[in-house]
């Protein structure tokens, strides 16, 4: 009995070995949405439903990769790297085309930079990058941003100022729970 128990070996999770999953899939597709979106807000005055539809579909995909993780049961580490990666390119590209074509308040890239350098710095030096855990603050930032920067695009696209100026309320709001949300993973990361 006590020979067979040693020639069992013990199942490892595929949570740390699965590469190829549909929410992994997305996650791609995500980055490989971001230089078109970005080329898209920087063309926004003559295309603006374009740039609307590709960096609301980018927006989109983030909610996409999570729910189908949790759906399929596919979450994976490397996902779990990927998807905040991802996140982090994509919203600071496109602010900073939104801000180039006058629709961000530059204050907000530049407050968003600021964060994201020093989170990034500590989580290198201290060995932690991919191991912090998103917050609640963190998740109401993304959801903030994102919906803000949707808006922002739709008042050119629907010809009405009052959406961008919505989008850009939510944008600064997202921009000020950002240094809150960059204080925690900072402190996560000295933690670790």
């Amino acid at each position: 009995m006590a020979q067979h128990q040693e020639e069992i070996e013990p199942v490892e999770s595929p949570y740390y070995h699965r590469v190829v999953t549909v929410p992994n899939v997305v996650s791609v597709v995500r980055f490989a949405l971001i230089v078109p979106a970005v080329l898209a807000v920087l063309d926004i005055d003559e295309h603006p439903v374009r740039a609307l539809v590709l960096v609301a579909v980018f927006c989109l995909t983030d909610w996409v990769d999570g729910t189908l993780a949790r759906a399929l049961r596919q979450g994976s580490r490397v996902g779990e790297v990927m998807d905040p990666v991802a996140d982090r390119l994509g919203t600071v590209a496109i602010a900073v085309a939104a801000s180039v074509v006058g629709l961000f308040p530059w204050w907000v890239l530049v407050v968003v930079a600021v964060v994201d350098v020093v989170v990034g710095i500590a989580t290198l030096v201290r060995g932690t990058l991919g191991a912090l855990r998103v917050t609640v603050v963190g998740k109401a930032k993304t959801a903030l941003l994102m919906l803000g920067t949707v808006l922002v695009l739709a008042g050119p696209a629907w010809s009405s100022p009052e959406v961008t100026d919505v989008g850009r309320v939510l944008v600064q709001v997202a921009a000020v729970l950002h240094v809150l949300a960059g204080i925690q993973y900072f402190r996560q990361a000295l933690r670790r």
